[in-house]
């Protein structure tokens, strides 16, 4: 049975290519958990003599018969190899972690809310009811082939999407993190909100809240125009942008010589007098063009985004925090 420290010495030039075996099965226990799929999709997605390799399933703490000394088999959460965790006293481990630590991925932003949750099945630790546990649980009881046996090949699939899905994502809030963080977007108002300044960077504004600040406010651009956002902390519920949305379809409207005397400007949603502007039920986020609501040349702002800085830092300054 091969181990992955020898493979992964065979990858980076220990021995040449020609003579390198590639991994051709990688074997786990029957009724795969967390820690099984995660520790191969591990090696699938991240050894490339592996990328090929098919999944195959022993009974719990068995190996493969006739596997031993195969260059081309590694076991996982099985066999009592290297990378299966039972019975090492390896307390609050995983054989995915084994294999993250083997690699060099413990400290990969993308791979660690997947190995969390994994040590997390492993180790009899509590699960949010939405974690993807839960559908990793589920999906070899709703796919099936034609005969009733479950697909194992289409949970495969299944899994893996959604490992490399929460990946990319987490990979992608880690950038965010350090592009937020390079910015001089902040200013603290006098009553003590925190205003980040998003123009052009809508995408960062999770990053933002994640470092205290109150309120967001970015720009998109879209051609000749531009969609704008701001959104209040999810930490702040009581933090309303009420002033705010009534100040900018004011202004919106004196712009493009619209009386508006007389007329609610607070209302919820879009509007037919300032259509452009949206205001979310819960008072907390205010649009000007979105995925959900692309607006035509016409409808988007004629405000420049430096004016509507000036009207959320004034009506945000008289807010009480």
């Amino acid at each position: 049975m091969t181990t992955l420290s020898e493979l992964v010495d065979s990858l980076v030039g220990s021995f040449p290519d020609e003579v390198v075996s590639p991994i051709s099965k990688i074997v786990g226990h029957g009724f795969p958990d967390d820690d099984v799929w995660g520790s191969a999709w591990l090696i699938i997605r991240r050894v490339p003599k592996a990328a090929a390799a098919k999944v195959v399933f022993v009974r719990a703490g068995e190996s493969l018969p006739d596997s031993d000394g195969d260059p081309s088999v590694i076991h996982v959460d099985t066999g009592g190899g290297e990378y299966d965790q039972h019975g090492k006293n390896l307390a609050g481990s995983s054989s995915m972690a084994l294999l993250a630590e083997k690699l060099g991925l413990l400290a990969d932003p993308g791979i660690k809310p997947i190995l969390e949750m994994v040590s997390d099945v492993d180790n009899v630790r509590p699960l949010v009811l939405t974690s993807l546990h839960y559908l990793i649980e589920g999906y070899p009881r709703t796919l099936k082939k034609s005969d009733g046996t479950i697909d194992w090949e289409a949970v495969q699939a299944r899994v893996f999407e959604a490992f490399d899905i929460l990946y990319t994502q987490e990979r992608a809030r880690a950038d965010s993190r350090r592009r937020f963080a390079s910015l001089n977007c902040i200013e603290t108002l006098l009553n003590g909100v925190k205003l980040a300044r998003l123009f052009g960077c809508p995408e960062l504004r999770e990053a933002a809240f994640e470092k205290g600040i109150h309120v967001a406010l970015w720009t998109q651009p879209r051609g000749k125009g531009f969609w704008v956002g701001i959104q209040t902390n999810r930490l702040y519920p009581g933090l309303c942008l009420d002033s705010v949305i009534v100040s900018l379809r004011f202004a919106e409207a004196r712009v493009r010589g619209v009386d508006v005397r007389g007329k609610n400007l607070s209302y919820i949603g879009n509007g037919e007098v300032i259509p452009g502007w949206f205001f979310h039920d819960s008072k907390r986020l205010v649009l000007c063009g979105s995925r959900t609501h692309p607006l035509t040349k016409e409808e988007m702002t004629r405000l420049t985004p430096a004016t509507i800085l000036e009207i959320v830092k004034r009506r945000l300054v008289a807010l009480e925090t």
